[in-house]
């Protein structure tokens, strides 16, 4: 799986060190060698197969990656549409200073869960669980945000919700 992922997914490459003990079957990022996911090809696989909008952010906010399954829930016909903007930059103006104090307790290392209202690339209105969550270097810094957004359309209700993880 490690190989096929690492031949096939250029956000994904096997580590070049043997994983640490407290952290068996880990695999890293390839832009941020000292990523870890903790639950091995399980976790590689959760990411690609979910419907939910998976992205990576970078330190600055960057989108430097999208899952298909957010793709299809952004209504994106290609990640080019996507990738390289500054991710609170695509939510509406009035959501646009809460998502960027949000990302940026993030970054401090703080998971963060916030519900807000943001259409899709077609402008579909729709509601979101966002759910950020640091990834962190063996050597202590934040390096990119894992991003997974839910859509909640369906559950109703306009206020906008946060909280710490």
């Amino acid at each position: 799986m490690r190989d096929f992922l690492a031949q096939n997914l250029n956000w994904f490459k096997p580590m070049k060190q043997k994983p640490r003990r407290d952290l068996p079957n880990t695999i890293s990022l390839p832009l941020y060698e000292d990523i870890m996911l903790s639950h091995g090809d399980v976790a590689i696989d959760l990411l690609l197969q979910s419907a939910d909008c998976v992205k990576i952010l970078g330190v600055d906010g960057t989108l430097e990656h999208i899952n298909c399954g957010g793709l299809r829930a952004l209504e994106l016909s290609h990640e080019n549409d996507f990738l390289g903007k500054i991710w609170w930059e695509i939510w509406p103006e009035r959501s646009r200073q809460f998502v960027q104090r949000e990302f940026m307790e993030a970054l401090s290392g703080t998971p963060r869960m916030f519900e807000a209202h943001c259409p899709t690339a077609l402008g579909t209105p729709r509601r979101w669980s966002v759910n950020l969550k640091p990834l962190i270097s063996r050597a202590g810094p934040v390096v990119s945000i894992l991003c997974v957004s839910r859509d909640i359309t369906e559950h109703g209700d306009t206020t906008i919700v946060a909280h710490i993880a």
